[in-house]
């Protein structure tokens, strides 16, 4: 992985920034960060550059197409190629069929589907044989709980578009997963069961104790899936929407009392 390229949004916190840290150990040597929170950013920079890494960043809201689109271009030309992209910005915005405003609808596609789109178009022409794309999905685009139908929705859509994608571009080499992620801590994921549902603080070990493996995933879960899928180990795959979950899609559990 030495000398790699890797781009990837949503690397402030949670996954994005654990996937950096975890690609810098794999010897991926040049990083394009992006977020909206930049002190987050410069926070995972900072953490990149004690590896030696050389690391840019750019301070964006994702959902503002218009904004973004040139200046990730223009980044794009000074990097002049990209060997990895990982999409892990995204919205979780609450919202079922009876009390989904058109203003979160619009968010959920924009930073779930619309960008993980023309991110990948923007890289596409930089990408050389063997690059990778991972677009973190969801293990709800199966099908969710009524109050984060908008969202399902949005994620469903994301995994149609990752391998329609891997269509498009196997034949130049570039190969393009998804992961459906299961429940996972994060510090947004923190803040949304604390605030918006009202759980303790201690939720995570709480909430971790009554799942099958014992705990929540964690993001290094999906950063050490992600270093699979950009190893040379994954060279003949494409495509593949792979479940990262203690729960099997499909199924029905056996322990009533499973949360």
């Amino acid at each position: 992985m030495t000398d790699k390229v890797a781009l990837l949004t949503g690397a402030a916190q949670g996954i994005g920034q654990a996937t950096a840290l975890r690609l810098a150990k794999e010897g991926v040597s040049r990083f394009l960060l992006v977020d909206r929170n930049a002190n987050g950013l410069n926070e995972t920079a900072d953490k990149l550059g004690k590896s030696g890494a050389k690391v840019r960043t750019l301070a964006t809201d994702l959902a503002d197409l218009d904004t973004w689109r040139t200046k990730l271009d223009d980044e794009i030309k000074t990097l002049r190629s990209v060997d990895i992209l990982v999409n892990a910005a995204g919205s979780t915005a609450r919202g079922g069929i009876g009390d989904t405003e058109p203003q979160t609808f619009d968010l959920l596609y924009a930073l779930n589907v619309r960008a993980p789109f023309f991110l990948m178009q923007a890289v596409m022409p930089a990408m050389p044989r063997g690059g990778v794309v991972v677009n973190i999905c969801s293990m709800l685009a199966y099908g969710g709980p009524p109050f984060l139908l908008a969202y399902s929705s949005s994620k469903a859509a994301l995994v149609a578009l990752t391998k329609g994608t891997a269509n498009a571009v196997k034949r130049e080499g570039v190969h393009v997963f998804g992961i459906n992620l299961g429940w996972t801590w994060t510090p947004g994921e923190q803040e949304t069961q604390t605030m918006v549902h009202g759980l303790a603080e201690n939720w995570r070990e709480t909430v971790g104790v009554t799942q099958p493996f014992g705990r929540l995933l964690m993001p290094q879960d999906p950063a050490g899936l992600i270093a699979f899928l950009t190893s040379p180990d994954a060279a003949m795959m494409t495509g593949s929407i792979i479940d990262l979950d203690q729960f099997v899609a499909g199924t029905v559990d056996d322990n009533p009392g499973a949360a």
